[in-house]
């Protein structure tokens, strides 16, 4: 069964669903009237109080910009903003929520003229990589400059592809651009390869303020964060990276709070 598939039924929004429907079918007894008062709990926890930015701001906010970028040999962008279902069903690239990832990846290349270019995604069914090639070259990119890595089925995957594909150099910097609630998860794989990449995190959800009410954007960045929460932890413990949250390079924080401009580049 497709991972994916078994997230979205265990995500935590659908918590609310679950309850709801419970509370529904089992109205005349007493369970049905505590899964109702439950589903009004959780729209009110999860929706409204600022649980999301508990759990998304630690993430996004744990690598800040680089400083004093002077010299870039590569850069590696991660999968995830292209959708390929409706890129196919249109016959035209489409992007997702997370398309800033593919315009900070334009905007760096177009600053480092010199630094060689890897998107890393798969090659299945509605193929990010296509999805990717399309938007990129179609906006002008040299062809000459950027390999396709199309075969990495998740994150710690990435690291092996991509390195066997350009083979960096020790001394050799190279920028990973990856939304910045997935960074920390993988930071962390690239390490684990060995790969010490610099990381320069986009696509962000959430700001300093603790509190908004909008029920719908909670719900999603809830979902996010704890898919990324769960990420770290299932690949630390299944051995694939050594550090369940990696800090910034330079400064090993005792917490999750290092602020959004403390990054620092190895």
């Amino acid at each position: 069964m497709d991972r994916y598939f078994i997230w979205n039924l265990i995500e935590p929004s659908h918590l609310i669903l679950y309850s709801a429907v419970v509370g529904v079918v089992l109205w005349p007894l007493r369970i049905g009237k505590w899964c109702r008062g439950a589903c009004v709990l959780l729209v009110v926890v999860l929706g409204l109080l600022p649980v999301a930015w508990a759990l998304m701001t630690p993430l996004e906010q744990r690598f800040g910009f680089p400083k004093e970028l002077d010299r870039v040999d590569g850069i590696v962008m991660l999968a995830g903003a292209e959708n390929g279902r409706l890129s196919d069903v249109y016959a035209e690239p489409q992007l997702d929520a997370h398309g800033d990832r593919l315009t900070t990846f334009l905007m760096l290349a177009g600053r480092f003229p010199g630094a060689r270019l890897v998107h890393s995604g798969d090659a299945e069914p509605h193929s990010q990589s296509a999805v990717a090639r399309s938007v990129l070259l179609g906006a002008g990119l040299d062809p000459a400059r950027i390999v396709f890595e199309n075969r990495s089925r998740s994150t710690c995957n990435s690291p092996a592809s991509v390195r066997e594909l350009v083979a960096p150099r020790p001394d050799e910097r190279w920028l990973l651009v990856t939304s910045a609630v997935h960074m920390p998860r993988a930071v962390a794989c690239f390490r684990a390869a060995g790969w010490d990449v610099i990381p320069y995190p986009t696509d962000f959800s959430r700001g300093p303020a603790a509190l908004h009410f909008g029920l719908t954007d909670n719900l999603q960045d809830l979902d996010e964060a704890a898919h990324e929460w769960v990420g770290l932890l299932f690949y630390r413990l299944m051995g694939y990276t050594t550090e369940l949250l990696p800090a910034p390079s330079g400064e090993r924080c005792p917490t999750a709070a290092c602020s959004a401009g403390a990054g620092l580049a190895p």
